[in-house]
């Protein structure tokens, strides 16, 4: 799949943010999920997340997971997820389907090769869009340009 400069953009999304293993990144999506059930919203979009890593530790960093759901709601301080009412990348560059390089990391590392080949200067985190399809996950790598737009 080639890489492509895109957007990215959401409203209405549950957030949760951790710190864990780069290898445990799915534990945020489960916990999300079950949020979503448990709170009876109405998931209307792809769970996506960010990962930046560590600077002391590589084998840890910080996880953003966000769940798009159907209308705003109202969140206690004391919970564990936040609302955010938009997210928007306005340029970023797209791998399609990141998970046939069987490593986020390796799909990661292909994107900044293309960035460096490109003069193109990236963050040095990325976004997975987890697609579900047929029970599998197809994963979608943004990795967000700098200066040229960001989260909001």
């Amino acid at each position: 799949m080639g890489i492509e400069l895109c957007a990215l953009m959401f409203e209405n999304l549950l957030v949760y943010k951790t710190e864990g293993k780069k290898e445990s990144w799915q534990e945020g999506i489960y916990y999300l999920d079950d949020i979503a059930l448990s709170k009876d919203v109405y998931r209307n979009g792809p769970l996506f997340f960010s990962y930046k890593g560590n600077d002391t530790d590589q084998t840890l960093g910080e996880f953003t997971y966000y769940l798009p759901i159907s209308s705003p709601v109202e969140v206690t301080e004391d919970s564990d997820f936040t609302f955010q009412k938009d997210f928007k990348l306005n340029r970023a560059l797209l791998l399609r389907q990141a998970d046939e390089k069987l490593d986020i990391n390796i799909a990661f590392a292909e994107v900044q090769a293309f960035s460096n080949e490109n003069n193109l200067e990236i963050e040095d985190y990325f976004y997975c869009i987890l697609l579900n399809v047929y029970g599998e996950y197809i994963v979608d790598l943004y990795a967000p340009l700098k200066s040229q737009g960001d989260e909001e």
